[in-house]
């Protein structure tokens, strides 16, 4: 008995094997030490489970707070990356479809840079999006044409590269990328916009707007008299001691083809008392006459119009630069112009929407801001287009302002798609990328013109809350 269990004891605790007596019984001491084993052995056992035995609720709570924590890491992380990837997705896209031209492709991409495995998802998202609107669809493996990507780099930058495969023949595009113009970082001016209502047509004493002639292209301030340029009239407005007034209604004469979303142009005379008034295949003079006596508080306006297919000043601004004077030709029967400006400017300029002087840190030079009919916003400098990343928001319609608020001037911009109400945003132009520079500012309806004002300091936009109603704002940027 006692030699069974001096074994049982050995072999649980590796300890040398007791000596027994003849008889098979322990001494004092021997059942001593046997007894104090055992205790040991128990305890040992006692403290390992209780170590092991972590309560369930606790440890399922500390998982579930990883996997929260993990999951919020991933999802925000596409959306970091997608920001500082649009400039050079854009760009290849561009390369590959001038190469390519419309049709279907396979997309393959091969990371051979630095990039996280996070990032290359984000960058094949944008080139899909980007190619597609070049007219390039994604397809599987029936289409004939390939495109490779490579995704490579060096000590100084990052270079894509995208094989373009049509058959036998291989043809090679690339697009280096800036580490720098990446890793910048993103200034948070504090701006904020302010809109002060100029004129409603329902408020306003005048004609009631009706149907489709009636739309309001532009509006002007001069020194007697608040002008309305609408599709068919020239409308004048007199202050009164409540509110503005229709004093006179001038027609612009011949009916001229326009689209749905016609432009219209008023440039103030020299003194500020008349105007020149541009619209679809006419241009008008304005001139105010103060009264000859007392018995009259208003003087006599006159408005002469004529069919023209003259440019129009685009870009007159108090700041004498290489760009300031510029004038372009504007397709009366469509909605944007044609790209032909006076005097040329050594670039070929794509049909646009909108234009703005955008000044460089020279006194006398400036860039132009485009924003084209195939979408893309580019800046004219330097005797070339580079495309501006960030402005997929944009719509048609955008202005630049001097604030003295971050880099000195931004570009206010309306929101894209026809939305039942619109909005305006600042932006920070900074090499090539359009940086949010202020909260979106909610117009109450859709803006159909937006231009800077006389000023320079702010921008005076065209907000259409129905289809009798419109309006027209003011729109400043607020410095910290």
């Amino acid at each position: 008995m006692a030699a069974r269990i001096e074994e049982r004891i050995n072999a649980d605790t590796g300890s040398e094997r007791s000596n027994p007596d003849r008889s098979g019984r322990l001494d004092p001491r021997q059942y001593a030490s046997i007894k104090r084993r055992i205790r040991e052995r128990i305890r040992a056992k006692t403290q390992a489970k209780q170590t092991m035995n972590i309560p369930k609720k606790l440890a399922w709570s500390g998982v579930l707070r990883f996997l929260f924590l993990t999951l919020a890491l991933l999802a925000s992380t596409p959306a970091r990356a997608a920001g500082k990837w649009e400039q050079p997705a854009e760009q290849l896209a561009d390369k590959v479809a001038r190469v390519l031209g419309s049709g279907q492709a396979q997309l393959t991409l091969n990371n051979r840079s630095t990039l996280t495995a996070a990032e290359v998802p984000v960058i094949r998202r944008l080139l899909e999006q980007d190619l597609r609107a070049h007219g390039v669809n994604i397809s599987g493996a029936e289409s004939a044409n390939q495109i490779r990507v490579t995704l490579s780099e060096n000590v100084r930058e990052r270079l894509w590269v995208a094989e373009i495969v049509e058959g036998s023949q291989t043809r090679v595009v690339m697009v280096h990328v800036d580490r720098d113009a990446i890793a910048a970082p993103v200034a948070d001016t504090g701006m904020v916009l302010e809109k002060k209502r100029v004129w409603n047509s329902l408020e306003a004493a005048h004609t009631p707007l009706q149907g489709q002639d009636s739309i309001v292209l532009a509006a002007l301030e001069t020194k007697a008299a608040l002008v309305i340029l609408e599709q068919e009239d020239i409308v004048i407005f007199a202050m009164t001691a409540a509110e503005w007034r229709e004093e006179k209604r001038f027609p612009l004469g011949t009916r001229h083809p326009s689209s749905r979303d016609a432009h219209g142009l008023l440039i103030p005379t020299a003194d500020g008392s008349g105007f020149t008034a541009y619209a679809a295949g006419t241009e008008c003079k304005g001139s105010y006459a103060l009264p000859q006596d007392n018995r009259s508080a208003y003087g006599e306006w006159t408005v002469h119009c004529h069919d023209s297919d003259d440019p129009w000043p685009i870009t007159t601004t108090a700041v004498q630069t290489d760009a300031a004077g510029l004038n372009a030709f504007y397709n009366s029967g469509r909605n944007f112009f044609t790209g032909i400006v006076t005097p040329a400017i050594g670039i070929d300029i794509p049909p646009f929407y909108s234009i703005a002087l955008i000044p460089r840190a020279t006194a006398d030079h400036a860039a132009l801001l485009l924003n084209g009919i195939d979408g893309k916003v580019q800046l004219a400098e330097n005797g070339g287009l580079k495309q501006v990343s960030g402005t997929r928001d944009w719509g048609s319609d955008f202005a630049a302002v001097r604030t003295g608020c971050g880099t000195g001037t931004q570009v206010i911009a309306s929101s894209s798609g026809e939305a039942v109400k619109d909005s305006l945003r600042a932006y920070e132009i900074t090499r090539q990328e359009a940086i949010p520079a202020s909260a979106p500012l909610e117009m109450g309806g859709t803006v159909t013109a937006l231009w800077t004002a006389l000023d320079g300091g702010s921008a005076w936009a065209v907000v259409r809350k129905s289809t009798v109603e419109y309006e027209v704002d003011r729109v400043t940027a607020l410095c910290p």
